[in-house]
Order: structure tokens, then C-alpha cells, then sequence
């Protein structure tokens, strides 16, 4: 099916601007080799270029956007790790976004599909009731022993290749969430050096709870009082990639209000994709406080301990470690030596090098779940360098890099640790006099 008569409606939202942000590329093909669709199949329109040549042939109106452009276009992870390979500077993952959200109401005009979509993204995702509830049934999915027996028994060949491989790659699920209802403050442990807030998130929230525990315990114990704001939700990253900008917007208009308390001297993040969406948030939306610089407050972890004094573990970790670098960390905010040096800085640890360490893992938000087959074909190849180095643990700081990772260790059969930056140092600190406890 083909929407060529509303290409020109859907593309008057690609302004003077995104026009000529399409016309940087030089086709030069330095961004080839760093994608990873392009390095699997080697086809020329599921590489950055490529797919900037159906970007730019839809707006004039040169070819339909039908389901054959939709198979280039959903297939990119939006990794941007060609924007760091790029010599002309092309802003690929705007790019990116923009030609999803002006053409996700074309594909999904009256379809189930596009109200199992909208339901998901702007019901359950942005409330923490819905999140709850649903973890909670995965809790006791788990507890109840039907994760095993659908994994581990003949029952796993009766669900469809699809659903049977997002069973196999759901971590444990705990009870609760972290954040609560009210706002919570933790105070700095001797003297006060500062006030920080913490954005805890939707995922990384219900998830990963004992993240953000370690990430209140290193900031506490390195003198900063950590403040979490009520009423936050999603980011709106996964909209945006999705295609839903107008969501991701709303959400934008809420989060710039809650944190809009000029206390605060840095918001904290420990999801590199919730960090690297935070810092493209627009302003001109939020009339309570159109000029507070919201985005130059966030702070993704180790950005923000990487230029305070920290205090030195006491004890040492005898581990060897590799750092797999989460795409919108290093690609979308440009950090990649900050949370080395801190894993460098730990007593005890041996830093291994990892091969491309930098590429993607496959997880690319809701990416694994869309595009099973060529996230198990990126994941498979992070793998196998990953084995290679005989590491102890694998460290990230992205909580869908850890699903993902973890999801690859069990396929592998690997028994290396799976750790966030923060539950590292977390660890290294926990034998020192006076460090809260878990």
C-alpha cells in the first residue's frame, strides 16, 4: 500500500531548515562502515545515506512512501553513530525523528495496529499506575515459576517466534518501583556540597530500581543532596523514535514543569537515552519559566562525577571489566571518557579493551521488540567480542543496553555480570566506614 497523493501534505513539516539539514550530506560513505543494518546486509538503502536518499526522494515526491520505504526506515536503530562518523556534520537522528513523526499517521491511518500503538504510548507508558500494575503481573509471572516453564519446556515451541523471543529476554522484575508518589529528598552525607534532582523515569524507575538506589548512595556519600520530584514521567524518547512527537511534546511540557524549581544545581540521569532526549528539549512551550535553562542543567551520571572530587573507594574490586558504550552516551551526548576514567579510578579493577565497543547492542529502545531479527544479528555480533576478552563483568549506563546485554549473556550461555556504571562504583564504595548499605 502506497500514500503517494499525501507525500506533499505530510512533508510540508520538513521547513527550509530540515531541508537543508538533508542537503549536508556529501555521500561521502564515512558513515558506512559505523552502521550496523549496513554492516549486516549490506544494502545500500538501510545505511545512513541510503536512507537519506528516501528521505529526501519522498519530500519531492519521487517515490511513494509505502511499505518498502517503511521497511528502510523502521529497520534504522537510530544509533546516530554515523553522526559521529560524520565529516559534514548531518544531523541524521533529527533527520530521523522527523520523517517517522510525519509519516506515522499515514501508515497507521484506521488500523488496529495504530490504536494498540497509540494506546501503549500515550496511556501506559507516560503513567506510573499502568507501569506498575503491568510489572507487577510480570513479578509474579516470574515468582510463580510461568517464565520458566515457557522458557525451559516444550511450551516455549508453541508461542510465535516473535513473542517467544521478548519471553526470553525479560529480566528479573522487581516488586516495586522506585520513585513514590511525594516528593523524596536523601541527605548528603557530611558536608553538603550541593542539591541535585534525579530524573528517575519510566522504565529505569520500575526496572532497575537498585540503579537508582546506587546512584543516591554515591551522590550522598560524595556530598550532594538528592532530590526526586514528584509527578515526573517518561522522557518521551520512545515516542519520538516511534513517531509520536505530539506525545513526546506533552510529556516534554510536564517534565520542564516539575523540575522547573531553580534549587536544584543539576538534574542527574542514569539512562543515557533519557539523558540525550532531556538535552533536545524545547522551551518555548513551558509559560511558567520560558527562560530556565533546563537542558544545560541535565547531567547525564558521569558527566557530573567526573568533574567534582570524589571520594576514593577504600577497598578494591578484583575484576576485570569492559565498558560497552550505550549509543545515545557516546553518539548523542558525546561522552565517552568520563565513565572510563571512573571505572579506571576503582581499586582493583583491570580495564580490558572491547571491540567496538562503541557500535550498537540492538536494544535501541523499543527496537528489539520491532525488529527482533536484526537486533538478535547486532546483538550476536557484540557478543562474540564481548566473550573474546575473558572479562568478569560487562559495565553500561543505559537500562536497555543491560536488558539486552543480559539477553545476550543467557543466549551465549556467558557467565560475566551485567552491571550499570552506577551499581559498580556502588559496589567499590560499600566497604568503606560509613557508606549507607543497600
Amino acid at each position: 500500500m502506497s500514500h503517494k497523493l499525501l507525500i506533499n501534505p505530510i512533508y510540508t513539516s520538513f521547513g527550509i531548515k530540515e531541508k537543508h539539514l538533508l542537503q549536508e550530506c556529501i555521500h561521502c560513505g564515512f558513515c558506512l562502515p559505523t552502521c550496523p543494518t549496513y554492516i549486516e546486509n549490506g544494502k545500500e538503502m538501510d545505511s545512513p545515506r541510503g536512507r537519506l536518499y528516501l528521505m529526501e526522494a519522498a519530500m519531492n515526491g519521487e517515490i511513494d512512501i509505502s511499505e518498502r520505504f517503511f521497511e528502510h526506515i523502521d529497520l534504522c536503530l537510530v544509533c546516530r553513530a554515523c553522526e559521529t562518523a560524520c565529516p559534514s556534520g548531518v544531523q541524521f537522528g533529527k533527520l530521523m525523528e522527523i520523517t517517522r513523526d510525519v509519516t506515522h499517521s499515514v501508515r497507521y491511518k484506521s488500523s488496529v495496529s495504530k490504536l494498540i500503538s497509540n494506546f501503549i504510548l500515550s496511556v501506559i507508558i507516560p503513567s506510573h499506575g499502568w507501569l506498575s500494575t503491568i510489572f507487577k503481573l510480570g513479578w509474579l509471572y516470574q515468582k510463580t515459576g510461568l517464565h520458566w516453564v515457557t522458557k525451559n519446556t516444550f511450551m516455549k515451541n508453541i508461542l510465535p517466534a516473535k513473542i517467544r523471543n521478548i519471553n526470553e529476554s525479560i529480566p528479573p522484575i522487581p516488586f516495586k518501583r522506585f520513585a513514590k508518589n511525594n516528593v523524596q529528598t536523601f541527605h548528603a552525607i557530611g558536608e553538603k556540597k550541593g542539591r541535585v534532582a534525579l530524573f528517575t523515569g519510566c522504565v529505569m524507575d520500575h526496572l532497575f530500581p537498585d540503579v537508582h538506589a546506587a546512584t543516591i548512595r554515591i551522590l550522598n556519600w560524595n556530598g550532594y543532596e538528592v532530590v526526586i520530584p514528584s509527578d515526573q514521567t517518561c522522557c518521551g524518547a520512545l515516542h519520538v523514535h516511534s513517531g509520536d512527537g505530539k506525545t513526546s511534546k506533552q510529556l516534554r511540557d510536564i517534565n520542564l514543569s516539575v523540575f522547573s524549581d531553580r534549587s536544584f544545581d543539576i538534574i542527574i540521569l542514569n539512562a543515557a537515552g533519557c539523558g540525550a532526549h532531556l538535552k533536545q528539549y524545547k522551551q518555548e512551550n513551558n509559560k511558567d519559566n520560558p527562560t530556565y535553562p533546563f537542558s544545560k542543567k541535565v547531567k547525564d551520571l558521569t558527566e557530573f562525577l567526573a568533574t567534582v572530587p570524589l571520594r576514593n573507594p577504600e577497598f578494591p574490586l578484583y575484576l576485570k571489566v569492559v565498558y560497552d558504550e550505550p549509543c545515545h552516551l557516546i553518539h548523542g551526548q558525546g561522552i565517552s571518557v568520563e565513565p572510563k576514567q571512573i571505572i579506571k579510578s576503582i581499586p582493583g579493577t583491570t580495564f580490558l579493551s572491547l571491540i567496538e565497543s562503541d557500535a550498537c547492542c540492538g536494544s535501541a529502545g523499543s527496537y528489539s521488540i520491532t525488529e527482533t531479527e536484526m537486533s538478535l544479528k547486532v546483538l550476536e555480533r557484540k557478543m562474540n567480542h564481548i566473550a573474546s576478552t575473558g572479562a568478569d563483568c560487562v559495565v553500561t549506563a543505559n537500562p536497555g543496553c543491560q536488558i539486552q546485554l543480559q539477553w545476550g549473556m543467557n543466549r551465549k550461555n556467558l557467565s560475566m555480570e551485567v552491571l550499570h556504571i552506577a551499581e559498580l562504583l556502588d559496589r567499590a564504595y560499600q566497604k568503606s566506614n560509613g557508606y549507607p548499605l543497600p
